[in-house]
């Protein structure tokens, strides 16, 4: 698993948040090493009227170069991370590492999620995130499988009552107010999408398909609750959640408490580690990454 730390790294610069970043880290060396290659031929006392020829040299023959190579990637890093997937695909340990759970893990999402029209980059970017962080969590957990298992039941509860809590509310708000419901559906949105990305990892690991729910295919409810986010964002008069109850036994304080944590993660600028674990600490508790 060790060869799959590398191209890691270079996998997720398909990411445009991992491209910026990138590219600012390179023009952070690139006027370092200005600043670093005129200190010292001012020191030397050699040069130092040469200083835009110098400049020119760092930006046009060590800049921009990395910065097309890093551009590139934007269609290299999902190809990339694919192939680095189908390689990975078969092996027992294949989850054993965090660069291989985030491979396959990104990979699932890729496959299995379509997030809705109403949410953007940054959520789709968090419930990979959440997704790879509880899966590792569950790796820590023996049995692993029973320990995600777990996790999907919580996730599910929370997706239903909030779900049928919101759509209710939609249904009764004023039109006008059509915008306070964004962030929330967003947030509802990308839960329902770590939902699905979960199962679909735990269907990859334990080789077998999650088993259907008082009769209702858990795909089917997680991408009706998906569609549904979109009804409650962009039109202006919505249904209510009338999805058949999945029979889950849920703890409605419990419930709440994973809603209101992951609302705040969702809300939360990146990085955010502290509203991160204050979430998974709910899901799973006593566990830290």
């Amino acid at each position: 698993m060790s060869g799959v730390r590398v191209p890691f790294w270079l996998s997720r610069l398909g990411d445009a948040r991992e491209r910026r970043r990138a590219i600012g880290w390179l023009a952070a060396l690139a006027l370092g090493g200005f600043g670093l290659t005129m200190l010292f031929l001012t020191a030397t006392g050699r040069g130092t009227d040469r200083w835009f020829f110098i400049l020119v040299v760092w930006l046009a023959l060590i800049f921009i170069p990395l910065w097309l190579v890093t551009a590139a990637f934007e269609t290299l890093g999902p190809a990339l991370r694919v192939r680095m997937a189908r390689n990975l695909a078969g092996r027992l340990d294949r989850y054993g590492s965090l660069p291989g759970t985030a491979v396959l893990v990104e990979d699932l999402f890729a496959k299995q999620v379509v997030m809705p029209r109403i949410t953007t980059p940054p959520q789709a970017y968090k419930v990979r995130e959440a997704a790879v962080a509880l899966v590792v969590l569950a790796n820590r957990q023996p049995p692993a499988l029973e320990t995600l298992h777990e996790v999907v039941g919580r996730c599910l509860g929370g997706v239903e009552a909030w779900a049928r809590d919101l759509g209710g509310w939609a249904a009764a708000a004023d039109p006008e107010n059509i915008q306070v419901r964004w962030g929330t559906v967003r947030a509802l949105a990308a839960l329902a999408a770590l939902s699905k990305t979960l199962v679909a990892v735990y269907e990859d690991r334990s080789g077998r398909v999650w088993p259907d729910l008082d009769g209702r295919s858990l795909h089917a409810f997680l991408d009706a609750a998906l569609d549904h986010c979109d009804e409650l964002a962009l039109r202006v008069e919505v249904t209510p959640w009338e999805e058949p109850a999945l029979g889950l036994a849920a703890d409605p304080e419990a419930v709440t408490h994973l809603r209101h944590t992951w609302q705040r993660y969702v809300d939360a600028p990146q990085p955010a580690p502290a509203a991160l674990q204050a979430f998974l600490g709910v899901v799973l508790p006593g566990l830290t990454v």
